[in-house]
Formats: C-alpha cells, structure tokens, sequence
C-alpha cells in the first residue's frame, strides 16, 4: 500500500516541512511564490476501489455552522432562576412563574403581572405580555414584540420590591485582565478576567489560565450575540469566554479546526471543539506517510471530499482538501506571510475513507444533545 504525506499544521506545533516536499518554484510557474514539487509522479490515480462509507448523520443536524456551539459553563441559567407554578399558591390569581423564590408572574388576559411571595401585587397585568429574568437580579418586561416595543427592565430584590432602570449597556472598562502567582500550582503565573469586583469563574475549574486576549467579536462566527469575547488558554486547551450585556458570562470550548464534506449531493460543515479530538486527528494524518507531490490530478467535481481546517486561532493555518480518489491539495498559508505555499500529494485511498468514519464516529460526539445522552 503506498501512502503519501501532506503539510500538517497544528495550533501550538510549528508546520514541519516534509522531506520530498521542495521548496524551488518549478520553471513552467506563473506564480513565483507558489511552491511545487521539481519532480513528477503519475498523475492518473489507479481504479478507485473504496470501502462502503455515508455522510455523517449529525452533520445534515447543522443548519449554520457556529463556533459557539460547545458550550461548557453559564454564570446564569434563566431555566434556574425562574420555574413553572404547578400548584396554585394564591385562589385569586392564576400564577404562571415563580422568580428566583421571591416573584410571582401571574396572568390576566394576555397581559402578565407580578406578585410577592405574600400575594400582594408589585406589578399590575395591564402593560406586559412577557416577563422574564435577563440576570440573577434584573428582570426583562416586553409589551407587544410584533410592533416592535422596546422592552422595559426593573431590577428586583429577594424581598420581591422592583424597581424600573435604565437599558443596561455593557462597560467594557469594568473588565480587566489580571496576572497573580498560583501557589496551588507552585508559583506559576496565571491569568483572571475581573469583572464587577469578582474573578470571572472563581470557584470553577474555568479561571487561572495560562492566557487570555480580548478578540474583536466580528472575528468569531457565531450568530450569538456577546458584547465581549476573550479567548483563552489552559493546559494546552482553548475557549471562548463571551459577555452579553446584563454581564453574564457563558464559557465555550475553543476552534481548533473546521471539516466540510460532500458525499454524493450532501454538504455540511462543524468546527472541531474538543482538544483531545484535534490531537487524535492530527496523529491520524501524520500517519498517512511520505510525501510524493504531483503537479495536478485529473479533475472531476462530482467527486465526493472532505476539506480539513488545521490550526484555527493560531498563525499557522492549513487546508487539506482530499478527494474520493486519493488526491490532495495542501494550502499552507501562514498569517501575515506573503508566500502561497499549495501542492498537490497523493494518498492511499483508503486515507479518504478514514476520514470520513472518523468524522461520523468521533467528531458526532461533539454535537450530541444532552437528550440524546439520557
């Protein structure tokens, strides 16, 4: 069995140039700074022969790809916050929410109102057709959403007394990054985001990183919507930590890479979350074997692929798009670099197939729903 090698890139290891790979431009090119192999190999693969292999269900799940999609801590649950009346505590009101142990959403028509925990009205029902908790102690009030009311915002006590305020706007300038010494971790450096007085995450295992940085949130694709995204790193794994407006802060597995494939008329596309999961397909790849470039393959696109996305959040970011038919082109593109760097290699064919299987078999765990797992 022959097995060729492509460029690989990972997110915190250096690209490691392969040994049949040159770095002359060839002398037909009209780009001088693609890089190509000076030698040729057959360039009509043999008669495919492929195991038996199918699209991954999960990934037609998939509607829009987000990189938000893994999400691994929230400092508030509404859901926990705010729980169905299944027993009426007051004969004169028909209750349909209970709030933080202190207010009761009760209904009159299509208006909502809100009771103490003694029955006595704080809010009439005449104005509001929904209320709900934005944070563990402000509560979102909307009139009508169809014509585009804005909302109104009271914040309330554990007494259950409210009072009505302003819009909140998140402050960038309340968020800091702050270094200290982990005596836990004998005197290691780390980093905390303090927000509020507090340390964001303390108490968790989701504060004392190695780093953290402020990323601009146009740079995330997510169609979330955070005022604020860090990105930060612990024991060699990265995640997103992202505040919305009231403050609150939701903490999500990193990128490490994107996949897209196409079997027969099926295309879908996740990102790779888990850290553990990058590090097993990147020691896949690498096992694939040498290098053996050729110029370029016989193009067919019905052929089915799967395109992977090596290095995301790094300055080493790689594409290999392998083909049905063994074919693969290598994009090694560094941030900031001029150079285009793309070859063509050839795989045994069976590499596709693997791929395939590993992203049905192993990557699907990443989007398995909590439902599913009970």
């Amino acid at each position: 069995m022959r097995y060729v090698k492509c460029l690989l890139a990972m997110a915190v290891v250096p690209l490691m140039l392969c040994a049949g790979c040159s770095s002359l431009a060839d002398s037909n090119s009209t780009d001088e700074n693609t890089t190509v192999s000076v030698k040729e190999t057959k360039a009509v693969p043999d008669k495919v022969e492929l195991k038996k292999y199918e699209f991954p269900v999960f990934l037609k799940d998939i509607k829009k790809n987000d990189a938000l999609c893994s999400e691994v801590y929230a400092s508030f649950y509404a859901d926990t916050y705010m729980i169905d009346v299944t027993t009426q505590p007051f004969k004169d009101y028909e209750c349909t929410d209970f709030i933080s142990n202190s207010l009761y959403v009760f209904k009159d028509g299509k208006f909502k109102g809100l009771l103490d925990t003694k029955g006595e009205v704080v809010l009439e029902a005449d104005t509001y057709t929904e209320i709900v908790p934005c944070s563990y102690n402000m509560l979102v009030m909307s009139k009508d959403k169809e014509q585009g009311v804005p909302d109104d915002f009271y914040t309330f006590t554990d007494e259950g007394s409210i009072k009505k305020t302003e819009p909140p706007e998140f402050d960038q300038r309340a968020v800091f990054i702050s270094k200290s010494v982990s005596e836990e971790n004998e005197g290691k450096e780390v980093f905390n985001i303090e927000a509020g007085g507090k340390t964001v995450g303390e108490g968790t295992g989701y504060c004392d990183w190695d780093k953290i940085e402020n990323v601009p949130t146009y740079t995330i694709d997510t169609a979330k919507n955070y005022s604020s995204i860090y990105r930060a790193e612990k024991y060699g794994a990265a995640y997103y930590i992202c505040f919305d407006r009231f403050g609150n802060f939701n903490v999500y597995n990193g990128v490490y890479g994107c996949v897209r494939l196409k079997v027969g008329d099926t295309y879908g596309e996740c990102y790779i979350t888990d850290h553990d999961h990058y590090a097993e397909l990147t020691r896949m790849l690498e096992s694939f074997g040498d290098c053996a470039d050729v110029k370029a393959p016989a193009k067919d696109e019905a052929l089915d692929f799967i395109q992977i996305e090596l290095g995301s959040g790094s300055d080493e970011i790689t594409t290999m798009t392998l083909s049905a038919d063994g074919y693969c082109l290598t994009d090694h593109s560094p941030v900031g670099e001029q150079q285009v760097n793309k070859y063509f290699s050839l795989l045994d064919k069976e590499s596709f197939v693997s791929l395939v299987q590993w992203v049905d078999q192993v990557l699907s765990e990443e989007y398995v729903t909590p439902e599913e797992t009970e």
